[in-house]
């Protein structure tokens, strides 16, 4: 099952609302430009509810709804229903489970002021602080909570971030690009404290033959390998 990136679900709504959104600023100010010189001024005397406000009541309030005007109402409702139908399918689609069997599961634990990283391999836990290594070309699903206070876990590049909070496991995931030595910021999205603004993670990504090559060898193997590629960003 082919997945689609976080990322590319954001930047496909955000595109979408834009085109809708400069298609009805186009729309109203061709209107607005259309109408000063359709309603301008002749010269000529007007009587007392005969001018352009006088005749903009009488269409608002006065008249019935015309041919033109339900054409209108119908083509807003369509398009406002149209974007509440594909934001809603987006993000149910963003708050499944990731649509895989094979995801690494990585266990993040937000504390004041940092991140803590678990991975299960072989049935024991391999813990960093503060750097995530992660293979290219992977789903990685993020199981987040928090020992302490409310903080909230995100990456911007893959646009999308969970709550952190202690006692409730959240779940988010992401799809890391093809691109072994790509390196991200993780941040914490909830003010949590004096130290709130040093909370920030890095996110390493590796070639996904050599992560999983360790990964297969053993929790001591495995942590000797993040260590020795985390060295190298600190």
């Amino acid at each position: 099952m082919d997945v689609i990136p976080t990322e590319a679900i954001w930047w496909r709504l955000f595109l979408l609302f834009t085109a809708v959104g400069v298609l009805a600023a186009g729309t109203v100010t061709a209107f607005f430009i259309y109408s000063l010189f359709k309603y301008r001024s002749s010269g000529q005397a007007l009587g007392e509810d005969q001018g352009t406000a006088g005749r903009i009541y009488r269409i608002m309030v006065e008249s019935p709804v015309s041919g033109k005007s339900k054409y209108l109402l119908f083509v807003t409702g369509i398009i406002v229903m149209g974007l509440i139908v594909a934001t809603i399918d987006e993000t149910l689609y963003l708050e499944k489970s990731p649509p895989v069997e094979d995801a690494l599961v990585v266990m993040v634990i937000g504390f004041q002021f940092g991140w803590q990283f678990e991975y299960s391999v072989g049935g024991e836990t391999v813990t960093t602080l503060n750097y995530l290594v992660v293979p290219s070309d992977t789903l990685i699903e993020f199981r987040v909570t928090s020992r302490d206070v409310f903080h909230a876990f995100g990456i911007p590049e893959f646009k999308n971030k969970i709550d952190a909070i202690p006692g409730i496991l959240n779940s988010m995931w992401i799809k890391t690009p093809d691109e072994p030595g790509k390196v991200y910021n993780a941040y914490c999205y909830e003010l949590c404290g004096i130290g709130h603004s040093l909370m920030v993670g890095k996110v390493i990504v590796v070639d996904k033959e050599e992560f999983y090559n360790a990964y297969n060898s053993g929790p001591d193997v495995f942590s000797e390998y993040v260590n020795n590629v985390i060295s190298k960003y600190k």
